[in-house]
């Protein structure tokens, strides 16, 4: 059975675990593929808790997933020496961890495996790689109100991906071109 996104995060951030570096993180949640990292990246923008620069600094990575998903992968890259780089959970806001698991528990609720195939199809990954390109585009930039929709968007395909629930990935590609259009409305006549 396949381990709930909820235990994932609650392990990855436990304060208890000695410190590591980010290879290992991957490797440790790689096996559940890009969708973890997804949410993970994501999730920090995407809550109401004030986060200021972690939006630019996160769609960076966002973007390499973006391509790497247009590209046809489904594992994660990391150059040599940012896998080496060291990860300590202490590091992170414990707010900002608990307003992770909240609101993943609050999505676990209504995912389940549906519509499987389209979350599995090759084309449906291209799709989603040019999607969260944009997506990752507008977090990057510095303006207000073009971070918390596009991230979660990205979360809530991430968790379609994971949950593989062709029902959520719709959802979540919806709120993602409704992200998109707000943000370029931001853009032009903000």
């Amino acid at each position: 059975m396949k381990q709930p996104l909820s235990e994932i995060v609650t392990n990855v951030f436990d304060e208890q675990r000695p410190p590591t570096t980010y290879g290992d993180m991957i490797d440790e949640i790689g096996q559940h593929g890009i969708a973890v990292i997804l949410i993970l990246l994501a999730l920090p923008s995407a809550l109401p808790i004030p986060a200021a620069g972690y939006s630019t600094i996160l769609s960076i990575p966002l973007f390499l997933i973006g391509y790497r998903l247009l590209a046809g992968y489904d594992t994660i890259w990391l150059p040599a020496k940012l896998r080496q780089r060291p990860f300590d959970p202490k590091s992170f806001s414990s707010k900002l961890v608990g307003g992770m698991l909240r609101l993943i528990k609050f999505v676990e609720n209504f995912t389940k495996p549906r519509l499987s195939w389209l979350t599995g199809a090759k084309l449906t990954r291209s799709v989603l790689g040019i999607l969260i390109f944009a997506l990752a585009a507008s977090m990057a930039l510095p303006i207000p109100g073009t971070n918390a929709a596009p991230a979660f968007g990205i979360f809530l395909i991430g968790f379609a991906l994971l949950e593989e629930d062709g029902l959520m990935l719709i959802v979540g590609v919806l709120a993602s071109l409704v992200a998109l259009a707000i943000s370029l409305t931001i853009i032009f006549f903000g």
